[in-house]
């Protein structure tokens, strides 16, 4: 066994204990061999290499190096509760200084909008906020600050197990080798014993045969003594021995003897290596690792003081620097109880009173005047409605200022924008319920009425069949009966169609002449009042837009004359000719709506 032990010193008294690989080899080829650790491992701060009187004390005591390592094991936890109320601390700062800032923050807000004005109260009040803000900025320093002491703190422990870890693997590694060499010396001892004892008797045996009477007589009294303490362990062995003759007895005696020979020297051998290695391990590794481990201790508590003086030292600093923000020693500014000082608030009751007196007016001493209450534009729709059903068309487009009626020009607008394409437009019939909804709409305010959402854009039957139910209503009608006459002159009841001679009445149409129709229709449109006049030519307008789209909605100008016809052409009183009038205005409609450019235009 051989064991070199290297040291090493910095400049700054920082020792290294090195141990090479030690091995210890017994004879029948088996190695058992302990590995160092690198310097680094076992780095620990002396001022000198010397073992104190401690370490070498503790190399005597049974669990000596158990002891250090459960110290050690105390100084690391000492660390890591250091580490925990170092991490604690700075998150009690954190939460303090964000608070304060936020308080502050809110503060500053909350007076701005409070328009105090620089009096002195309020510069005051900002100045101390302000301070409070600065307050807040050193506590968020310090908990950073902090922060980062734990972090380092916390992976300074964690090297330092690593170390102390090491050092026990170290120990136990020694401990594990000389056990298993003390096993080994056991064996060889006992083998060597029995070696022994066969020997004796066999030596005792060839004395008693060669003695006189030999074969089982008596022998010289030692040899009897010893035969007696051999033991139970060889007991019988010469049973196996019985009528050998004296020549075998020799011979078996010699190779007996180097037998115990070879054994006794396996096991001086053994005896050997095995206190070298205990010195080794006791003298000089044992005291090592005690040294190393002693290091270890005084490193982790000078490392924790040393954490400990920089905490106090960074909090006494963050304590002293709020102290200085609150009252500046240097005078560079004023203490927050100057600052309370500066306030004078008769000056600030002066400087307001003069400012609101100089934007403020004279107080009015005159009676107080009546007012009208104001009713809400629904109420007022509601308590002054503007009727259109069964209002005459003059009356109502002079009351609203309009040249067409509001519903007309609505239920166009929305036919034109989503029916226009809807097959039977004006023929289909609405929800009677919408209807009825849509007339109480229009007869309360009709420019309120919206027809561009909800139910008439699903349904637009609806917006047509209140426009035909305001038409039929109209009092007097949309034409005056007086030009209606004149009108349905041009188509006399015996040039109706009645179904099976429709060439016969083209035949006629021609002879009254198209042009004189048209000239007669036209006149008698233009003596109508204006305002009949322009809605008429507004509604056949928008009529014709809605048969220019017949490929889709299956309206020409004949399927919109059967509609229009009694609505714009009511039928007499008379019950007698009430389906020749309703056909003749049929015949009336769908002639205009073929001819209106050439009508109107002549208008």
């Amino acid at each position: 066994m051989a064991a070199n032990t290297v040291y090493r010193s910095d400049t700054a008294g920082v020792a290294s204990v090195h141990t090479a690989n030690t091995g210890a080899t017994i004879d029948g080829g088996q190695s058992y061999e302990t590995q160092a650790h690198h310097p680094s491992q076992l780095s620990f701060a002396a001022s000198s290499m010397q073992l104190s009187s401690t370490q070498v004390d503790l190399t005597e005591i049974d669990g000596g190096l158990a002891m250090l390592l459960e110290r050690s094991r105390q100084s690391l936890n000492s660390c890591k509760e250091t580490v925990s109320f170092l991490k604690n601390r700075s998150k009690v700062e954190e939460d303090y200084g964000r608070s304060l800032q936020k308080v502050a923050q809110h503060t500053l807000k909350m007076m701005d909008r409070s328009g105090a004005g620089q009096s002195t109260q309020y510069a005051a009040w900002q100045r101390l906020v302000e301070v409070h803000e600065t307050l807040a900025s050193n506590r968020m320093k310090f908990s950073i600050t902090l922060s980062e002491m734990s972090d380092y703190l916390g992976n300074y422990v964690k090297t330092k197990e690593g170390v102390r870890r090491r050092l026990k693997e170290t120990e136990q590694k020694y401990q594990k080798a000389i056990e298993d060499t003390e096993v080994l010396l056991e064996k060889a001892r006992a083998k060597y014993e029995i070696q022994c004892v066969e020997w004796e008797k066999l030596l005792v045996r060839s004395s008693k045969n060669d003695a006189p009477g030999g074969g089982g007589g008596g022998g010289p009294s030692s040899a009897l003594s010893k035969t007696k303490n051999v033991g139970n362990a060889v007991s019988g062995i010469f049973s196996k021995h019985k009528g050998t003759t004296p020549e075998s007895l020799e011979r078996m005696g010699q190779e007996a003897g180097v037998k115990a020979k070879m054994a006794n020297e396996a096991y001086k051998r053994l005896l050997h290596q095995t206190n070298a290695m205990r010195r080794d391990f006791y003298d000089a590794q044992l005291p090592k690792i005690l040294a190393s481990v002693m290091g270890l201790i005084e490193e982790v508590d000078q490392f924790l003081k040393f954490s400990l003086g920089k905490y106090a030292y960074t909090y006494e600093s963050a304590v002293l620097a709020d102290a200085i923000t609150l009252k500046p020693m240097d005078g560079s500014g004023v203490g927050m109880v100057e600052m309370v000082g500066d306030i004078d608030s008769k000056a600030d009751l002066d400087a307001y009173l003069q400012a609101t007196a100089k934007s403020g007016g004279r107080i009015n001493r005159a009676s107080i005047p009546y007012r009208e209450y104001e009713m809400s534009s629904v109420a007022r729709m509601y308590a002054n409605p503007k009727h259109i059903f069964g209002v005459p068309l003059d009356v109502q487009l002079e009351r609203d200022q309009r040249e067409v009626p509001m519903i007309l020009a609505k239920c166009a607008e929305a036919v034109e924008s989503f029916g226009l394409q809807n097959e039977g437009i004006y023929r289909q019939s609405g929800q009677s319920s919408q209807v009825t909804k849509l007339r109480n709409e229009f007869d309360l305010d009709a420019e309120q009425v919206d027809l561009c959402s909800g139910s008439c854009v699903s349904d637009i039957n609806n917006a047509a069949s209140v426009l035909k139910m305001y038409l039929r209503e109209l009092p007097g009608g949309l034409i005056p009966p007086a030009q209606r006459s004149a009108m349905l002159e041009y188509f006399p009841s015996d040039e109706l169609d009645d179904g099976h001679n429709t060439q016969a009445n083209y035949s006629r149409d021609e002879d009254l002449g198209l042009a004189q129709k048209i000239s007669g229709l036209a006149d008698a449109i233009r003596s109508l009042p204006q305002t009949y006049k322009t809605t008429l030519a507004f509604l056949f307008m928008h009529l014709d837009k809605v048969q220019a789209f017949q490929e889709f909605n299956m309206m020409n100008s004949e399927n919109l004359s059967i509609v229009f016809g009694p609505t714009i052409f009511p039928t007499v009183n008379d019950p007698t000719n009430a389906a020749l009038d309703i056909r003749r205005s049929a015949k009336l409609v769908k002639f205009i709506l073929d001819n209106r450019k050439a009508i109107f235009e002549a208008v």
